[in-house]
């Protein structure tokens, strides 16, 4: 091969390997402080405590059929997509090494509560009014654990 095709392919190798380089530490997640984690940690989870909330007074309202139309399945959906999205922003965190178990503990409370959300608004969307009362007093009891985990990380 002749030295000037050499060094081409040698310059885009080079060119590729860098690029490769600056991706994949584009992608890695940066730690935050400790005081920075707990600060969206705790708006994490107040923001979860108000959409667990909203589905369980949507539960209340819809038994009593006192929401329009499809309003409550509405409702729900956007308060699923919310908390999604709210697990998502804390997920992508890299969690300080001395807060590592208040992470596995906000993590497994989010994740619960889309858990429950998710199942409220199946039930809404299901009219299985029947599962309302159990389902709102559940929201209600992990809004509580929610609520005390945030101030706990106060």
């Amino acid at each position: 091969m002749p030295a000037p095709v050499r060094k081409v392919v040698r310059l885009r190798a080079l060119l590729v390997t860098g690029s490769a380089l600056l991706v994949l530490t584009g992608c890695v997640p940066g730690e935050p402080s400790a005081a920075d984690w707990r600060s969206t940690a705790r708006q994490t989870l107040e923001d979860s405590v108000s959409e667990v909330e909203s589905v369980a007074l949507v539960l209340d309202l819809e038994s009593g059929d006192r929401l329009p139309g499809r309003a409550a399945r509405v409702a729900a959906v956007e308060s699923e997509e919310s908390l999604a999205k709210a697990e998502e922003t804390l997920s992508t965190q890299q969690p300080p090494s001395d807060l590592r178990r208040e992470d596995r503990t906000v993590a497994d409370l989010l994740g619960r509560a889309t858990d429950l959300v998710r199942e409220a608004r199946i039930a809404i969307t299901a009219g299985h009014e029947s599962s309302y009362d159990g389902l709102r007093e559940r929201l209600l009891a992990l809004s509580d654990d929610l609520d005390a985990e945030r101030q706990e990380l106060g």
